[in-house]
């Protein structure tokens, strides 16, 4: 458990890939996940689960919103090669059900579909497999084909100019049991 679990206050600045949230007049330095930072302003009110990661030169603060975000960014620390740095580059690329799809199928492409290096997603599927049990929803896992229709089609949905955001959030919402098929429905998605 983190000495400094939980911080309520101001985001005073942003930072590239962190924040600094006032906390009754002391500024805390927190890393945020990329996904996380890009929707929040200075002077925002918020609360963020932490995670302090403490080095020989330094005591780093890594935050989220999102409780589930912060116990994957805890298991990858724990994947051989994986820094704190590279966790949050996962954690910002890489959704909770996107960590749960790849483990519980044992798919590295599934991360490799949203922006995680071949080998860290190899490593991390092959070591977290029996760890993350307790972080994985399989109730909404889904199989390992229809993983990578969506891998295909989010990448053709890029390849047409679409965000990697625009492109998931159309493809949740888009039916269909090949490539294509998801491709239009998102499209029309997307053309509201």
């Amino acid at each position: 458990m983190s000495m400094i679990a939980l911080l309520k206050g101001k985001i005073i600045q942003k930072r590239e890939d962190s924040a600094i949230l006032d906390v009754s007049g002391v500024g805390y330095l927190v890393s945020i996940p990329a996904t996380e930072l890009g929707q929040l302003a200075a002077g925002q009110d918020v609360t963020l689960n932490t995670y302090l990661v403490v080095k020989e030169d330094a005591l780093d603060l890594y935050g989220s919103k999102d409780a589930k975000v912060l116990d994957w960014f805890r298991l990858l620390l724990s994947v051989k090669g994986i820094g704190p740095k590279s966790a949050l580059s996962i954690v910002s690329a890489a959704r909770p059900q996107d960590l749960s799809v790849a483990i519980h199928t044992e798919s590295p492409e599934a991360l490799v579909s949203v922006g995680v290096g071949k080998k860290p997603a190899e490593r991390i599927v092959l070591e977290l497999k029996n760890k993350a049990k307790d972080l994985i929803e399989a109730d909404s896992v889904p199989s390992s084909g229809s993983i990578a229709i969506d891998a295909e089609a989010l990448q053709a949905l890029e390849a047409l100019g679409y965000s990697r955001e625009q492109a998931r959030d159309a493809l949740k919402e888009s039916q269909g049991d090949d490539v294509e098929t998801k491709v239009r429905n998102a499209l029309k998605s997307l053309s509201k």
